[in-house]
């Protein structure tokens, strides 16, 4: 592998130490039930999916009246629906989302008040952003043989090849479905 290619994975080895970390961390300096730590951790990996959803629709998606905005969604994401088999496009960079999971943790910290609460959050949002990426590259360089993950493909490149209006969920569709985004893999109407 390129240098290149190496440094595009730099978040799965930066957040999986951070991740390790913290946990040993949080389990010795507290006693918290199995259960806690699991509702916690599944927490965030449902924060994740709505941080996804509104990342990609709200801001990735966003309607600049600027070219210079314009430019910038171009550059942030739209670039990857003009390409999307480039694989330079394709994972987020350790910047974008180290500033993502810095706010997460702070407001997790703020709500929760226990930095070992934090932790659990953080890092059910880092098994949700590393199942995003898995999934992301699987819809665009690979034939997935589970079923679920066959849907999952083909759900995200409706969105880029015929209703990106709609499906911003990669990880999920419930999101899609909670906010009015959600159109079947039957459907393939075009939404502009």
């Amino acid at each position: 592998m390129t240098r290149k290619v190496w440094k595009q994975f730099t978040p799965f080895y930066f957040y999986t130490l951070l991740a390790l970390g913290l946990g040993v961390a949080a389990m010795i300096s507290e006693t918290r039930s199995l259960t806690s730590i699991l509702f916690l951790c599944l927490a965030g990996v449902l924060t994740w999916g709505l941080i996804e959803y509104c990342l990609h629709r709200l801001v990735f998606h966003f309607d600049a009246q600027s070219e210079k905005g314009r430019n910038r969604v171009y550059a942030m994401h739209l670039s990857h629906h003009a390409n999307p088999k480039s694989m330079d496009d394709l994972f987020a960079s350790l910047r974008l989302s180290l500033s993502i999971a810095l706010c997460y943790c702070s407001l997790a910290w703020a709500v929760m008040r226990s930095w070992q609460a934090m932790v659990y959050l953080f890092i059910g949002l880092t098994a949700g952003y590393f199942s995003y990426e898995f999934l992301h590259y699987q819809a665009h360089h690979r034939t997935p043989r589970l079923r679920v993950l066959r849907y999952l493909k083909k759900y995200h490149l409706l969105h880029h090849h015929q209703t990106s209006a709609l499906r911003f969920g990669v990880t999920s569709p419930l999101f899609d479905y909670l906010f009015g985004t959600f159109q079947s893999t039957q459907q393939n109407r075009i939404v502009r």
